[in-house]
Formats: structure tokens, C-alpha cells, sequence
């Protein structure tokens, strides 16, 4: 193997690499913006101040949620043990 195969090779890995990293941060950033509408809507229904179809938007954003867990994003952040 040449050192121009070597090369592309490393460039190819190297943009593999990048890839998934631009991904992982994607998916971080829709599981944010997903829990930040949770969040929202959840503060509504507590304060007696709901939104029309709150359940369902509610809803809604779980099945969202639970698709990005699935694809391996992490959407809530890894919790000590109890007791620690």
C-alpha cells in the first residue's frame, strides 16, 4: 500500500469519525429542544395554564424521544446510584 492509499485511507476514517460526531451532536440537540417543549407543557398543565391537546402534544414528544433513544442518543444524563 502506497503512501497515497495511506493517505486516503486515514482521510476516509478521519471523515467517518467526523461524521458520527456531527450526528451524536445533532441528535443531543433535538433531544434539547424536545425536552425543553416537555418541559413547557408540562409547567402549563401544573400552573392550570394548559395548551390546546396538551396530553397529545405531550405524547407526541415521547414517541419522539423514545425514536432517538433508539437511534443511541442519549437523552437524559447518566444519574448517580441512589445512596451516592
Amino acid at each position: 500500500m502506497g503512501f497515497l492509499d495511506k493517505a486516503k485511507q486515514q482521510a476516509q476514517d478521519l471523515k467517518g469519525k467526523v461524521e458520527g460526531k456531527v450526528e451524536d451532536v445533532q441528535a443531543k440537540r433535538k433531544a434539547g429542544e424536545q425536552l425543553e417543549r416537555l418541559g413547557r407543557l408540562v409547567y402549563a398543565q401544573r400552573t392550570e395554564r394548559p395548551v390546546a391537546d396538551t396530553d397529545g402534544e405531550i405524547a407526541g414528544i415521547v414517541e419522539a424521544l423514545r425514536a432517538l433513544e433508539a437511534e443511541g442518543a442519549s437523552v437524559l444524563p447518566e444519574t448517580a446510584p441512589a445512596g451516592s
